[in-house]
């Protein structure tokens, strides 16, 4: 796979192996900082739209996979742009593999939100099915799981497999269908069923470091239970059985600036200090303990089959 770093934001400045690692094996950095600050947590269209002509002019398609470390997961409403890549490239129908915390299905800002993006990557064409790993946030409890796009699931269009139900109990029950929570399995009968659930021969991988556990990495979120082996595990079964055509990695912590005009930056700042931590950590270890992460998810990535 080709690895490239997307700097939206100042998450990779102090991870030079990581960026010596991705020049090594053929890949390249993409300076995009000028468009971070409207991208952050939510985006116009337009900003979207300029991020894409810059995607397309200066990665053109070379029929090759992409792995792409794209910053703080406030920028995942990016993945729905580099999926769109892949499934062209791909030129058959391919499922997404979400790891993340947040289901990230809310219904608002059209999929330009960090936090929305999923029901817009499930609904492109050529997207067979979004299948969610890891959640163990309150989105998905009785209280707040009335504000995703549940549509998503009654048109059979995703699948959720929770870390934890976080109304207690062994599995999650939504519209009228129910999936075991990964603690209720176990972690290899979990592999066995979410190989089984993969309905399509190419997969996309998108992994937000939320999803894992606090000593394994350091994010902008509230963080899940999943080890770091875990996910690799997972991501290298997938790859065994499947032709994996793109991933991306988001969720490294990096000093939070917000931008799009006045008005956005004010409602970005007040959302931020009602959804994200209030405690942020010391930069330098951030950055030490998200890049020794990302060194292992790119090795992970060369490793596949082509």
């Amino acid at each position: 796979m080709r690895p490239v770093i997307l700097q939206l934001d100042d998450a990779f400045e102090r991870q030079p192996a990581l960026e010596r690692g991705v020049l090594e094996h053929g890949g390249r950095v993409l300076a995009a900082r000028d468009l971070g600050p409207a991208l952050r947590l939510w985006s116009r269209t337009a900003t979207l739209g300029e991020l894409k002509r810059r995607l397309c002019a200066c990665l053109p398609s070379r029929g090759e996979a992409e792995v792409v470390f794209a910053g703080s997961g406030d920028f995942h409403h990016v993945t729905p742009l580099l999926l769109e890549r892949a499934v062209a490239a791909a030129g058959e129908p391919v499922t997404l593999i979400h790891f993340d915390n947040h289901p990230d299905w809310v219904r608002f800002a059209e999929g330009r939100h960090c936090g929305s993006w999923v029901g817009r990557a499930a609904r492109l064409e050529g997207v067979a099915r979004v299948i969610t790993v890891g959640v163990c946030s309150r989105d998905i409890g009785r209280a707040k799981a009335h504000e995703g796009d549940l549509a998503l699931i009654t048109e059979d269009r995703l699948d959720l497999f929770a870390w934890a139900a976080p109304d207690g109990g062994d599995e999650v029950v939504l519209e009228g269908r129910s999936w075991p929570t990964i603690a209720a399995l176990g972690e290899d009968a979990f592999l066995d069923r979410l190989e089984s659930a993969i309905p399509s021969a190419c997969v996309y991988v998108t992994i937000d470091k939320d999803v894992l556990r606090a000593e394994d990495a350091v994010t902008n979120w509230d963080q899940g239970r999943a080890s770091l082996d875990f996910v690799l595990a997972a991501v290298r079964r997938v790859g065994q059985a499947r032709r994996i055509v793109g991933a991306d990695v988001v969720g490294d912590w990096s000093r939070p600036v917000y931008g799009g005009g006045a008005a956005a930056t004010l409602l970005k700042r007040g959302e931020a200090l009602l959804d994200q931590p209030w405690t942020k950590p010391a930069p330098a270890d951030a950055c030490r303990v998200n890049e020794a992460v990302n060194l292992r998810l790119l090795a992970m990535f060369e490793g596949l089959p082509a």
